[in-house]
């Protein structure tokens, strides 16, 4: 490898450098280099001491990314000790299980790349041309530290658009051609890794799930947005009397009926092909209203049209749930938690709300406190009562 670039940045990026933050805009650089999206370059302070090294990406809104505030190449070495870092602390939170994210991007200082473990197949998801560069160098090193039995490329995310890559999915190694089955809690799950939505399951959500199963025993519980079924099958194995699952996708509701005839469950277990909206308008009476919709705001742009789909769909939520728990939430890092919890409060005319709970994404999904943008998910729950007096 050759002499790598350096770059010399803006004396209020360099203290943000410092403190942690991995991400460097444009007016950031004193000069962006002349080179191809995707090399590396050792970033220096305005007086020209070492800060860390990344990746530069002209055509990125994001040009500059960084991996270490060490002086070390983004290499299978790199990769294998970082990775093997990511494991232990995985293993230590989660003991004996086989299903996990192990890759969090920033969150595991590895900006651009996502990782999934599902019961020996892992799923990638390389987002960055600095990462897609390296792809055969982070293969390598999964199968070095992991000993997968497959691994796929789940390389369609449109965010690869914006750093000028190809969209696509490929196994890459192993056999792996449909859903493969993952248990968690004692539950048994289809997973398809190579269709399914993000890399085949909202793993974000266990410690949510768990909770629900905690407090779902002798409910009815409308399980809405429910994909593959995850929440309604806890709920389920903690009691609960049925669950009715409302889902539009037809692919999706055919995997939470398997998971529920898998589980034992079928009995117990409504899936509804349909829009949420349309269901509550009619909806059954119910003790537990679980909701935890598609990220409403993508983008910056976004934001007031999200905002008003939160407002509504939790309003609704509320006009048909005059007394019981409520479980909210929404995975989009455009909507702080404060600005949910207002969202709530507002639809909430007729009845009274008591907190009970605040939710998270599951710590296999670490947080970066210098990048609030891994802070994505987030939730509540409620008990909900006529007014008083």
């Amino acid at each position: 490898m050759g002499r790598v670039p350096e770059v010399r940045v803006r004396a209020e990026a360099a203290r943000r450098v410092a403190s942690g933050r991995l991400w460097l805009t444009r007016r950031d650089l004193l000069k962006p280099p002349e080179i191809g999206p995707g090399e590396e370059v050792r970033l220096l302070s305005p007086e020209g001491f070492f800060l860390g090294r990344g990746y530069f990406n002209p055509e990125s809104r994001i040009p500059v990314r960084i991996y270490t505030r060490e002086d070390h190449p983004l290499d299978h070495r790199f990769l294998v000790r970082v990775l093997s870092q990511a494991l232990a602390l995985r293993q230590r939170v989660y003991p004996g299980e086989e299903t996990f994210r192990l890759v969090h991007g920033e969150g595991d200082y590895l900006p651009g790349l996502t990782v999934d473990l599902y019961r020996g197949v892992a799923v990638v998801q390389i987002a960055t041309a600095g990462m897609e560069r390296r792809r055969e160098e982070i293969l390598s090193a999964l199968r070095e530290v992991l000993s997968p039995k497959g691994v796929i490329l789940r390389n369609d995310l449109p965010v690869r658009k914006e750093e000028g890559l190809s969209l696509y999915t490929e196994v890459v190694w192993g056999e792996v051609s449909g859903p493969v089955e993952v248990r968690m809690d004692g539950l048994r799950f289809l997973v398809d890794p190579l269709r399914g939505q993000k890399t085949g399951f909202f793993l974000d959500h266990r410690e949510n799930r768990r909770w629900v199963r905690r407090i779902a025993r002798d409910l009815v519980v409308l399980d809405l947005y429910a994909y593959t079924g995850a929440f309604g099958l806890y709920a389920l194995s903690g009691g609960a009397r049925r669950v009715f699952a409302v889902e539009r996708s037809a692919e999706a509701l055919a995997l939470a009926e398997e998971n529920a005839r898998l589980n034992g469950f079928s009995s117990q277990f409504f899936p509804l092909q349909g829009r949420v909206e349309e269901f509550l308008r009619d909806a059954p009476d119910a003790g537990l209203i679980i909701l935890d919709p598609p990220a409403f705001i993508k983008s910056g742009k976004a934001r007031e049209s999200g905002r008003r789909k939160y407002a509504e769909i939790n309003r609704l939520v509320l006009s048909s749930l005059r007394k019981g728990l409520f479980f909210t939430s929404s995975c989009s890092r455009f909507l702080s938690s404060e600005e949910l919890l207002a969202l709530v409060r507002q639809g909430a005319r007729g009845v009274s709300l008591k907190l009970l709970s605040r939710h998270f994404q599951a710590p296999d999904h670490p947080e970066n406190p210098a990048h609030p943008e891994t802070s994505y998910l987030k939730g509540f729950t409620f008990e909900v009562t006529e007014p008083s007096g």
